[in-house]
């Protein structure tokens, strides 16, 4: 008998492991406004450069961006090439009461919004945000670029 209820219990865990959304790797990280300002690059090549006066520049980045226009979950696609305003905040991350720093992309002039938390440490931190509906488990993942010298 407890050795069906120790399978039973083993499935269980394995179908709510299943539905458990995906975090990246790394922990929740704070980072200042100073910390976060330069250049960030996707898996797909995709470009932000956040700069320090607040605006930014980007090139076929991928992230979860919403239109404003209340029709329902559209998957929007960022400008490209996209320019705009940006800002930080720190608040609870996804899945957790760690704090971590928020990315607020504005596009101008469409209005499209889009959102990064910040994670993993502070010498190799990531942007990163669901693509979707997070029970799809589709990740947007932004590293920093390398810099020369």
């Amino acid at each position: 008998m407890l050795f069906l209820l120790g399978i039973g219990l083993s499935f269980g865990l394995v179908i709510l492991s299943g539905l458990a959304l995906p975090v990246p790797g790394g922990k929740p990280l704070t980072m200042s406004t100073a910390e976060i300002t330069g250049t960030w690059v996707d898996a797909g090549g995709g470009r932000l450069v956040l700069k320090e006066d607040g605006t930014f520049t980007s090139t076929e980045i991928c992230g979860d961006f919403d239109d404003n226009d209340d029709d329902g979950f559209d998957e929007v696609l960022a400008p490209n090439p996209g320019t705009g305003t940006w800002e930080r905040d720190t608040r609870n991350g996804v899945g957790t009461d760690d704090p971590v720093s928020t990315v607020h992309l504005t596009f101008t002039p469409s209005g499209v919004r889009g959102t990064y938390e910040t994670r993993g440490t502070k010498k190799k931190p990531d942007l990163w945000t669901y693509i979707g509906d997070p029970d799809e488990k589709r990740l947007c993942m932004l590293e920093r670029a390398e810099t020369s010298g």
